[in-house]
């Protein structure tokens, strides 16, 4: 099994996702930036494009991130025909792309922090919109363990979400 959480660089909601599901963070506290700048690929420069491998889960499912840009459904589509050609199941992929999940101005501030001039007021904006979102990644997480453990039935979603989970690619 391999899980993936999208995201627009890959650098930020997608590695807090990951980092949810593998249990380095907890969704009872809210971790700081300092915490989060140790998890792996965490607001790295090399967010453009591309998937990078974190570890193995506790059921041992591989878990990813992946920087998707604007267009998660192409990057999605492009797993599920490298699945088909490499004669995979494609069932074999969870996709969550929980960059649809964030707030806007967690989106703004992930845009700014690629930019020198902009990287602190980036910053100060992605630490405010993680008190407002954290809650709600850890509820995506949280669904996703539920459809791994039952089977990869779609997952309950998040309060308050529409279900825009992308299972099963």
């Amino acid at each position: 099994m391999i899980v993936v959480y999208a995201c627009f660089n890959g650098t930020h909601a997608g590695v807090i996702a990951a980092a949810l599901h593998l249990g380095w963070l907890t969704p009872a506290q809210l971790p700081d930036w300092r915490q989060l700048k140790k998890l792996p690929h965490f607001d790295a420069p090399e967010g453009r494009g591309g998937l990078r491998y974190l570890s193995r889960d506790r059921t041992g499912a591989a878990i990813y991130t992946a920087a998707v840009g604007n267009d998660g459904a192409a990057a999605r589509l492009a797993v599920a025909s490298f699945l088909a050609i490499m004669g995979r199941e494609q069932g074999e992929v969870v996709w969550l792309d929980v960059s649809r999940h964030v707030s806007l101005s967690w989106r703004v501030g992930g845009f700014c922090r690629r930019y020198r001039h902009l990287a602190t007021p980036g910053r100060w904006l992605l630490c405010w919109s993680l008190r407002r979102d954290y809650q709600t990644l850890a509820g995506l997480v949280e669904g996703v363990r539920r459809s791994m453990a039952g089977g990869l039935k779609k997952p309950a979603p998040a309060s308050g979400l529409r279900p825009r989970l992308q299972v099963k690619t």
